[in-house]
């Protein structure tokens, strides 16, 4: 049996890994340009995953791409409203509607609803589930920082 720190850093490998392209038909382009505030949301998101917070880090990786592309339109000398909410600001980006599958998991995770949609059993019972959410939101932060093929739905 692997110990909790070989996962954390298995994980964090990984991580590592798809923001690099390893793995892929091409690298990603990490002469790309990312703002402070992206860059200190990576880093968050990428402790959250290494800890395997799969909520958390679909959470997260919302907000990364939230910042990156309102870093990008600061940087291009456009006016951003700060109060544009998040699918609004991906429609208005162009991005791909997983981009949107995304944002409206990381939704599920924090609004209250009733039936609830997320609950303290789901952490014990659909940890896979999660897990594959959170790798898939991995792999669009990616695209979104780096450029690269969209991934085509969460693993399983």
């Amino acid at each position: 049996m692997k110990a909790a720190n070989d996962e954390s850093e298995t994980r964090t490998r990984w991580f590592a890994d798809v923001m690099a392209g390893r793995g892929t038909e091409r690298r990603n382009d990490l002469g790309v340009a990312v703002g402070d505030h992206t860059q200190a949301l990576l880093v968050e998101l990428e402790t959250v995953f290494g800890a395997g917070a799969w909520v958390a880090s679909v959470i997260l990786a919302v907000a990364v791409i939230e910042a990156h592309l309102r870093e990008q339109t600061i940087a291009s000398g456009r006016v951003i409203d700060p109060y544009l909410n998040a699918g609004a600001l991906f429609a208005e980006a162009g991005l791909d509607e997983r981009f949107d599958v995304l944002r409206r998991a990381r939704n599920r995770a924090l609004h209250v609803s009733d039936p609830p949609t997320l609950t303290v059993d789901m952490h014990w019972f659909e940890a896979e589930r999660l897990e594959a959410e959170a790798r898939f939101a991995i792999r669009l932060v990616a695209t979104a920082l780096y450029g690269g093929a969209l991934p085509e739905e969460p693993e399983e």
